[in-house]
């Protein structure tokens, strides 16, 4: 009996080992390089905006105070967030930042003044609104009652209807 014969369930052990652990290597670098090499954010700044809005990381004046300001609307699924003058939007998983109000396409726009005009109560007369906080539904009333519903099933068929859904 030869060396290899003796030896050969070793060496399919060695093999096999050299093999799994390469396999192990591949499939733990190949998944960060892909997330690496592909962003879904994307950036819709200009240089010579950067240059005029307020850096966050900027010490502030004596006669400035610091002030953060950060608003989020969630409007149907699309949330919009509003900090130091930059507005992130995250619709459907894809992260877009925009670098000012007027950056901003008029659709988003549209949904910013419409979640505004609602948190000051300037609602529209003799329609319903919606509102949903943590996962509560809020339905308000042309008369300005509002309702709340724990699921979205629970508003009646009617209500549901009037809000377009």
């Amino acid at each position: 009996m030869g060396w290899i014969a003796r030896h050969f369930e070793f060496l399919m052990l060695a093999a096999l080992s050299i093999l799994g652990l390469s396999y192990l290597y591949i499939l733990l670098t190949r998944n960060r390089r892909a997330t690496d090499s592909k962003s879904i954010v994307q950036y819709n700044i200009q240089s010579d905006q950067t240059d005029n809005e307020i850096d966050p990381n900027r010490a502030p004046k004596k006669k400035e105070p610091k002030v953060n300001v950060l608003e989020v609307f969630d409007y149907n699924g699309i949330k919009i967030m509003h900090e130091n003058g930059l507005y992130t939007v995250n619709h459907a998983g894809e992260i877009q930042v925009y670098a000012s109000w007027q950056a901003l396409p008029p659709r988003y726009q549209a949904m910013v003044k419409e979640m505004d005009k609602s948190s000051i109560g300037q609602k529209k007369k003799g329609n319903y609104y919606m509102e949903v906080l943590n996962g509560t539904y809020y339905v308000i009333f042309p008369d300005g009652k509002k309702h709340k519903y724990p699921k979205f099933e629970d508003i009646p068929e009617k209500i549901r209807k009037a809000l377009g859904y």
